[in-house]
This record gives structure tokens, sequence and C-alpha cells, in this order.
């Protein structure tokens, strides 16, 4: 029996059958697991020769869907992570510890609809976010799945939580407001010709061009810079050239904020190598 076939024979007299005394099925156990691996073979990164599957895996689904399901999230989750798991390893993939699945609410998806969303997430941030689950469906006590002591993706930087701050909690600030002199160091960045401005996603290694003179950045696809992390706003940010090699970052009223150099900023001018941090994901700001 495969393995897909076992997972359909797990959920079949708990997660469907339950659904279906409730008026039919709102989701497919079996289309969440084949999707997520789907996702999984889509979102893989290749790093020292060696292949590494995304850690987190969150499922997107319509809010009368998940209050029906929501009590049958803990089992269908951990088929799922068995199942991922074990896929994982047929096709090669490397994993960072134990996968995590989890349930979130999209409002603007229809009865029955699902989208899922994979990232490279360290085991460190997989665990706490585990835990924020097991506490989310009143199982604080119960014994979270084990995480893998695994070598992190070479070159990888474990994300932070949630919109936290590494450097300590300071108040947001208004780095330009458009009179005060810009704070380029001790050469000043018009002094150095015409430069490449890049932005470089640490988090997930993939470079942006700032070719156009405004570009907006969140996870929606209608920005100019998408970033595939569900802790950032659909639109988060703006980065505009002020000529010059001049750069200023703005944040749009975004719900977890925007950070440089761990600070909290409202707008701010940016200096080469200067630390940008959406979310979880760590960007850094380059002229070349």
């Amino acid at each position: 029996m495969g393995l897909l076939s076992k997972f359909e024979g797990k959920m079949e007299d708990t997660v469907e059958g339950a659904a279906n005394k409730m008026g039919g099925t709102p989701l497919s156990p079996v289309q969440i697991a084949k999707r997520a691996e789907k996702q999984m073979r889509r979102e893989r990164m290749v790093g020292a020769g060696k292949e590494y599957a995304p850690t987190l895996y969150t499922v997107f689904v319509n809010a009368d869907d998940d209050a029906r399901l929501f009590g049958y999230y803990p089992t269908l989750a951990g088929e799922t992570e068995t199942y991922l798991s074990a896929k994982a390893a047929e096709h090669g993939l490397i994993m960072d510890g134990q996968p995590l699945v989890r349930f979130m609410v999209d409002d603007e998806l229809k009865h029955g609809k699902f989208t899922i969303q994979s990232e490279m997430v360290a085991a460190p941030l997989v665990a706490k976010l585990r835990q924020e689950e097991m506490e989310r469906y009143g199982l604080a006590g119960a014994s979270a799945a084990p995480v893998a002591a695994a070598a992190p993706t070479p070159g990888y930087v474990p994300p932070r939580p949630n919109g936290a701050n590494p450097y300590g909690e300071q108040p947001a600030y208004d780095g330009f407001d458009g009179t005060e002199n810009f704070q380029m160091g001790a050469v000043p960045q018009s002094n150095l010709g015409q430069l490449t401005p890049y932005l470089y996603d640490i988090t997930h290694d993939q470079a942006f061009l700032l070719d156009s003179d405004t570009m907006t950045i969140g996870r929606e696809n209608n920005n100019d810079i998408v970033l595939q992390d569900i802790n950032i706003s659909r639109h988060h940010a703006e980065i505009r050239n002020m000529g010059n090699n001049h750069w200023t970052l703005t944040d749009l009223g975004s719900m977890n904020g925007t950070f440089v150099n761990g600070r909290k900023i409202k707008s701010i001018a940016l200096n080469d190598a200067d630390r940008i941090t959406l979310g979880i994901t760590d960007i850094e700001f380059q002229l070349i």
C-alpha cells in the first residue's frame, strides 16, 4: 500500500467521516496532503550538493470551514506532517527537523477552497510555532512532535519570530522626514558614482533589482517585490529612489512593523548594507 493510500485510510474514519456527518466534506485531507507535497517539491532549495525541503506549511481555509473542522486539525496536521516527512525521504530531500502543518483563515477564500504556503524555517522557530499551535488547540500540556537535530541549510539564516526585534524594543521613528540630512557615513554615497541597488533576501536567498523609482514590498502578488512570508502584510512597505544613490524605505501601516538595523521605523533613508526585517524575513539593502 502506498503512502497516500495509508494516509487516506487513516483520515477516512476521522476527519472526512466527521465532516460528512456535519453536512458534507468541506475539505479533502488527501488533497491537502497532495498539494502540500507539491509545494514541498516546488519550494525545495539546493545547497552544497543537497536538496532541502521546507519545514513550515500553512494551509489557508475559509472561515466557515475552519470553524467546522477546527477540532480535527491536530489529527489532520499530525498525519500530514508524517506523510510529508516520508515523502521528503522518498524524494531524497532533507528537512531541518520535523515539519509543521498549521491552519489559518483567509477571508477571501470560498467555502471548500484552500491554498498552501511552504517556507524554509529553522527548527527552533518551528518548535516555538508548534507549541503555539498546541496552545491554540488546548493541548498545551501535550507533548509536541519531536524536532530532530539537523544541520541547517548552508547559507541559511534562521528567521526571527513574528515581528520580533532582536535588538530590544525601541519606539518607531521617522528616519527621514524630507528636511533632515541623510546619514551616509564617512563617504557620501553621492560621491560613489551611479550604483546598482538591490534588496537581498537573506532568509530565502534571492535578490531583487530595484529597477523602478518606487517599488512596493509585500506578500500579495501585485507588489513589485513579493515575499513569501505570511507574517508580512499584503502591502507592507515601499522603497523609493530619491536620486543620486539615495533611497528611502517607508512602512505602509503594516501589522508587524518594519525594522531597519533592529529599530522599528516609519520612514528612513537607507545606507548600503542596512539590514531590513519584515515579518520573519531578513533583507539587506545593497548598492553595488
